[in-house]
């Protein structure tokens, strides 16, 4: 590889690689902030909230990859330009195929990088995910209370609420429980304290009411009974849950290939077409980033962002079409990288191809009449 290559790569590999820690930190903020609220509702256990927004970081890199590649290029060849390089460069004949290559070099590797995550550690992401919540969702309720909220146990048929709890959650103070029950009525307990055991041999849990009542019936009713008691043992129903079933985006490519839905269908199309869109938008950055020395190395921003919302855009509704069978399968997102591919060459061409052609046709048209002159 030629110093001009490994020069060129440096810098659009350092800058790609800041603009994805920008993005990354931006996008995990919200990612964090949103697993947040539901650690404070007791939808998800606070032990376990890095380890979800981890996960999630993963399939956020799908995504953010071709983007922050995108920008990082257009960056680099930004400070190319205004720092006169790129035209120290063509003065010493360097085409702009030299420059095309290092950036398609960077382009490849950055497709490469997407199709790893897309094929095994995306995939894999989301089955451990899914799966974490279906674990915490099987967990005892009692490790989702949260004093002063209401708190619906696994069975969903179970409403907690305590105003106080000790730090290792195994005694609660004043604690309303309701109860509904199979073709009976239902049940409302109350109690002073609460504390909580389980059986280890067989798993069985129980709350242990202290100095409580327990109302069963509706108010109003003949059957309506209220019982004080000083201490009362309730058993913790099970419940038995199948395991889900695999989202879409947590299988690998044979099971997507084996079931050959049209969901899957497209899921497979957008996995293939990510890569491609991160190799596209690579080359796309190289015409778009030229700008005059007073423009500055930010010059082309907002037009690369409005070229990149539409191409975003387009591929997730035709990946919503292949899935609902508005769009055929065999037709895929392929007419949108073939749009953007299009528009590739015809920046290219309008800016390294045609002003060369008409640049010859000039000298050759002013040359009998510098002839004449001379003569």
């Amino acid at each position: 590889m030629r110093i001009l290559d490994r020069y060129l790569l440096k810098e659009m590999l350092l800058t790609w690689l800041a603009v994805t820690v920008v993005l990354l930190v931006i996008m995990i903020g919200n990612v964090l902030a949103r697993s947040l609220s539901r650690v404070t509702d007791g939808s998800i256990a606070a032990d376990s909230l890095l380890v979800l927004v981890g996960l999630k970081s993963v399939g956020i890199l799908v995504t953010l990859i071709p983007l922050s590649l995108y920008l990082g290029i257009l960056l680099a060849h930004g400070r190319f330009y205004r720092d006169n390089e790129m035209s120290v460069m063509q003065a010493c004949g360097v085409s702009w195929l030299d420059i095309v290559r290092p950036t398609a070099i960077l382009g490849v590797i950055g497709a490469l990088l997407i199709a790893a995550l897309t094929s095994f550690a995306s995939p894999w992401a989301a089955r451990t995910e899914q799966q974490l919540l279906f674990d915490m969702r099987e967990e005892s309720a009692l490790n989702a209370l949260s004093p002063g909220r209401f708190v619906s146990a696994g069975d969903g048929r179970t409403v907690l609420f305590v105003e106080g709890a000790s730090a290792d959650k195994t005694q609660f103070n004043s604690v309303f429980m309701h109860r509904q029950r199979d073709d009976q009525d239902p049940v409302v307990d109350t109690a002073r304290i609460v504390s909580y055991q389980s059986d280890p041999a067989t798993g069985d849990e129980y709350l242990i009411f202290t100095d409580g009542q327990t109302a069963i019936g509706v108010p109003g009713q003949p059957e309506y009974v209220i019982t004080d008691f000083r201490r009362q043992g309730i058993l913790r129903p099970k419940t038995e849950r199948a395991a889900p079933s695999l989202r879409n985006k947590a299988k690998s490519f044979t099971q997507l290939l084996q079931e050959n839905g049209p969901d899957e269908k497209a899921e497979l199309q957008w996995r293939l077409s990510i890569p491609l869109a991160a190799f596209l938008l690579a080359l796309l950055a190289v015409p778009l980033s030229y700008t005059s020395p007073r423009q500055g190395r930010f010059g082309k921003i907002a037009i690369a962002i409005l070229i990149y919302i539409p191409y975003a855009n387009l591929l997730v509704l035709a990946r919503k079409w292949i899935a609902s069978g508005v769009l055929p399968s065999w037709v895929g997102l392929w007419p949108v990288h073939l749009c953007v591919l299009l528009l590739v060459l015809f920046l290219l061409a309008k800016r390294h191809g045609w002003s060369w052609v008409m640049g010859k046709r000039q000298s050759t048209h002013a040359s009998p009449s510098q002839t004449a002159g001379a003569a």
